[in-house]
């Protein structure tokens, strides 16, 4: 199988896997989103794609599988997101302090960091809930009510 097909394959089944509320780590040399230069355009196109689900989503399924992508523990889009800001805050934050300034730019960037986090665990929990299939609907019409049995005959 040539290496394009299996790299598209690859993704296919992550995405799958990721639909059905599974956390899949790929390797980004299979993730055909994933180009070796960091092309952001790759990003902006799976963005769009994200966005055009989002919008077409008809059930509660569909719903749950664009807030997986977005909420997914380790890979969905927003626990990512704020790995990228914690990477960039430590860093930055440890410089500010040997330089002798303040550190409350970067401070503010970890509450907020913090804030994003708490954020995407409620989404998570949210796909959760669109996740469960919902109950058959109640009748229209009440059901005929019953009528009352016989007490049991009392012994003496």
């Amino acid at each position: 199988m040539p290496v394009e097909q299996q790299r598209q394959g690859a993704t296919a089944a992550a995405h799958a896997l990721l639909l059905a509320g599974f956390s899949v780590h790929l390797d980004p040399t299979l993730n055909v989103l994933a180009t070796a230069d960091g092309d952001r355009q790759a990003a902006h196109r799976y963005l769009e794609q994200l966005v055009e689900r989002a919008a077409r989503a008809s059930d509660d399924q569909e719903v749950a599988g664009v807030l997986t992508e977005i909420a997914a523990p380790h890979d969905g889009l927003l626990p990512r997101l704020v790995q990228t800001l914690i990477s960039t805050w430590a860093p930055w934050i440890q410089r500010l302090e040997n330089a002798g300034h303040e550190p409350e730019p970067a401070e503010r960037l970890m509450e907020t960091t913090s804030s994003l986090s708490h954020h995407a665990r409620q989404i998570e929990l949210i796909r959760n809930q669109a996740a469960r299939p919902t109950a058959a609907p109640a009748p229209a019409t009440a059901p005929a009510p019953t009528t009352p049995s016989k007490p049991p005959a009392r012994r003496r």
